[in-house]
């Protein structure tokens, strides 16, 4: 198995910035489950790196095994592969997968019925979460205004792997993600603190449907708020005044998922 030349740690290196991420339109992915899930769902990675001083997973080897027929595979020492990991301790595997961005009329999208829209989401973990969630309850992600990248590490991390089964496209704006709704008749649903309608008391959703979120800061403005055919709050009980948002974002999911289709 060849060793990874310095040329190889650098580039990883530099993927931990934006900007690079973007000159290269490539990102580094770590984890056992994560690389595994871009290998099996033909995501465009690069090659894989990994360090036989701390893989100890015989799936792993499967995998790379498997893997070398066709993408480049690099060994590399533990602290070396320490040097490129984000985490605090590295399993020893990881990828460079090349950017993997949908249109929004890609048909891998728009065979879903369902939606889980997110209005200028700053934390990366936030955003993967959700990825993670929407995966679980079979909904396509929208990503609208000045969104964080899904290609951020901690977004890559907290996907655990996520992002390679589960349609991701973006829009400018709340008002480019309105006018695609609108040619694909996907109804919005808002989500605010203050909006009139509890899910408590909702017997159902309209499909096909986009639920849309802001930021857990300051959440859809007023403009964007007024989107929603329907409007939507979830009740808070204790003393806390506001949910995290991969965790707003995944009640309302399961909400829409358990519920019928709303009929006027």
């Amino acid at each position: 198995m060849p060793v990874a030349p310095k040329r190889i740690i650098k580039e990883i290196r530099s993927l931990r910035h934006k900007k690079f991420r973007q000159e290269e339109q490539a990102y580094f992915a770590e984890g056992i489950a994560i690389v595994l899930s871009a290998l099996e769902n033909q995501a465009p990675v690069q090659y894989v790196i990994y360090s036989p001083e701390l893989l100890r997973s015989e799936t792993a080897y499967e995998a790379i095994s498997e893997a070398r027929a066709r993408i480049p595979c690099y060994e590399t020492s533990a602290q070396a592969f320490m040097s490129i990991s984000g985490r605090d301790n590295p399993v020893g595997i990881g990828a460079v997968v090349g950017y993997h961005d949908i249109s929004p009329d890609s048909p891998s999208l728009l065979a879903y019925s369902r939606f889980v829209a997110l209005d200028n989401v700053k934390n990366p973990g936030n955003l993967g979460t959700v990825i993670r969630t929407a995966d679980c309850f079979g909904f396509g992600v929208l990503i609208c205004g000045e969104s964080t990248d899904q290609y951020h590490p901690e977004c890559i991390r907290a996907c655990m792997g996520a992002l390679y089964t589960v349609p991701v496209a973006r829009f400018d704006t709340a008002g480019n993600l309105r006018q695609w709704c609108h040619k694909h008749g996907v109804s919005i649903v808002t989500t605010s603190s203050k909006a009139r309608d509890d899910i408590t008391q909702i017997s159902g959703y309209p499909r096909p449907l986009a639920v849309l979120l802001g930021s857990e800061a300051t959440g859809l403005s007023h403009d964007v708020l007024q989107l929603g055919e329907l409007q939507v709050r979830i009740p808070i009980y204790g003393a806390s005044t506001s949910l995290n948002l991969a965790v707003a974002a995944g009640i309302i999911m399961y909400d829409v998922v358990s519920k019928p289709e709303f009929k006027s």
